[in-house]
This record gives structure tokens, sequence and C-alpha cells, in this order.
């Protein structure tokens, strides 16, 4: 597959000689080549790094793009990329899919989709009660109206994931199969967003409506201010990645993509001249993914 080379290393030392520290060794930016006419909205990609499943702004379908042959085929015709999750393999997502009934009211269900074969499954039924799901391994946990529910693809016997997730803007951790609001920062006021689990199981990372990104341990305890990141993900246990973007209240007017230890040290990813949004990271830190409002995507490649 044919990539188109952006930004070099000299550019990346530059910005972080003018105060972003070099928390990862970027080696290059690159512009993936999208099938003819298509155009990404979001993209996460795969714990392996070979490809990303991405959603299409036409037709609001899920695509799957090798990252090597530069193929895309149709995962499903309706899922949404909040909180889309790989299995640890690469081999299956996991995802929500919205419908709404004759009353207009709006319903979520989790399926999972195998990626070679197109199989999708329901792990939750239409609700209009999900919090949130969480993925490791083969072994998916859910919660709805607060209540825990453990599932394995093969289903074999499932392991209990710990989840974080959202109840009317408060936010919930769920270990053991027990849930309990944490709110970390208080709950009066407050609205949570993007949470999730570190990958040791230890942490809860999550953005904070108009305040910012934040890191906690997973009772809830030592709540700290990462920084102004949103769409927040895990690289590893030391290190997030998110977007700050900024809007003239009609379009995004500037995005960059930002790495952060959770110490609060930060390093810019992405130069000025692309509006980069939606950040996702390979297991290992090496690629990580990114879309822009043009429906452009680029990867990230590190140096590990």
């Amino acid at each position: 597959m044919h990539m188109k080379h952006l930004f070099i290393t000299a550019l990346m030392l530059g910005w972080a000689a003018a105060g972003s520290a070099q928390l990862l060794n970027v080696g290059s930016v690159e512009k993936i080549n999208l099938p003819a006419g298509m155009q990404a909205d979001q993209a996460v990609i795969s714990p392996d790094g070979k490809c990303v499943v991405m959603s299409i702004n036409s037709d609001r379908s899920l695509q799957r793009l090798d990252l090597t042959t530069g193929k895309a085929v149709k995962v499903t015709e309706n899922g949404s990329m909040l909180g889309l999750e790989f299995t640890d393999d690469s081999r299956n997502i996991v995802y929500r899919q919205s419908t709404t009934n004759d009353k207009h009211l709006r319903y979520t269900a989790v399926k999972t989709a195998d990626l070679a074969t197109g199989e999708e499954t329901t792990v939750v039924k239409p609700t209009r009660k999900l919090n949130g799901f969480a993925v490791d391994g083969r072994n998916i946990a859910s919660v709805e109206n607060k209540k825990f529910r453990a599932a394995n693809i093969d289903g074999v016997k499932a392991a209990k994931v710990p989840v974080a997730s959202i109840y009317y803007g408060q936010l919930l951790v769920t270990v053991n199969g027990k849930t309990k609001a944490i709110n970390p920062n208080g709950k009066e006021g407050r609205s949570y967003l993007w949470p999730s689990v570190s990958p040791d199981g230890k942490k809860v990372l999550y953005y904070l409506g108009s305040d910012g990104c934040y890191v906690c341990d997973i009772d809830g305890g030592n709540p700290v201010r990462i920084g102004d990141l949103r769409a927040p993900r895990w690289i590893d246990n030391q290190t997030i990645v998110g977007m700050r973007d900024r809007d003239n209240g009609i379009v995004y007017t500037e995005s960059a993509i930002v790495a952060a230890n959770l110490s609060g040290v930060e390093q810019i990813l992405t130069s000025d001249d692309v509006i980069a949004m939606f950040p996702s990271a390979s297991a290992d830190g090496s690629k990580i993914s990114f879309s822009t409002p043009e429906g452009n995507l680029y990867v990230i490649n590190i140096n590990r």
C-alpha cells in the first residue's frame, strides 16, 4: 500500500525543543490512501496495528481497512464508533448499534462482529439503559442500568473484566462484577465522559466536562488532572493520547494529537497544518491513528 510521507523527525524534535517533551520517539506521520470516494469519519486501529475499523461519512457504515493492501470491507451497515474496541487478537470488534422505535425512542445494543467472516452476534439486546462495556482478551463486560454482565465470544466461561462506564453523566466503576459510582471530582454539576480502565486494571481515565482529562485510582481515589485532552485513550499503563481541539461554534478550527504521561508531561505529535482528531493506539504503542474533519486518515509511526 502506498502512503504519503508528511512530516519528518526533525520537525517533531523541533516541537519538542519548543516546549513539548519527548515522551515518544516519533518516526513519521503518514497519510493513508483510502479507496476512491471514501472518507473516514473516525477510526480505531487494531491491537496488532494491521488494520483500522472506521466509520464512513456517506452511509454510516463501519469498514475494515487493511493498512497493508488498502482494501476496505464493510463490517456492518449501522454501527457507532463510541467506545468501539477490538478483541486483543484483532479478530473481532465490539461496538454499539443504535435503533429508534416508532415512538422515536432511541435504543442501544452491544454487538460483536467477526472481521474475517462478517458474522455479527448480539451481546446486549437493544436497551435505553446501557452504561458502557469493556473488552479484555475475548471477554466482554457490559453494564446495563448499573448491572454487570460477562460474556465470552467463544462461549467459554467469561472473566469479570473491570469496566468504567457512565450513568446520567456520573462515573461508574465495576470490579469483580460489582458496580459503584466513584465520581472522583464530585457529583454536583459534573459530567464525566470517555471513561476507560488502564490495561493493568489499576487506573481509570476520563474526561470531566469543561475541566479536562483526568486519571484516578480504580476506586476513585487520587484524581490527577492530565491536561486539556478530549477523547483520551491509553497507549500503555503510563501514557495516554488525546486530542486538543478548538472550534468557532460551527466548525473545528484546529486540533492536535497530544501524548501525555500520568504526571501531565505532554508531547504534541502532529503539526498545526492538519486538524487531527480522535486518536487510537495499537497494543504495543507503535502506531497511533487519527482522522480529520475532511475525511482523511493518518497513522503516526512510533519507534519503540
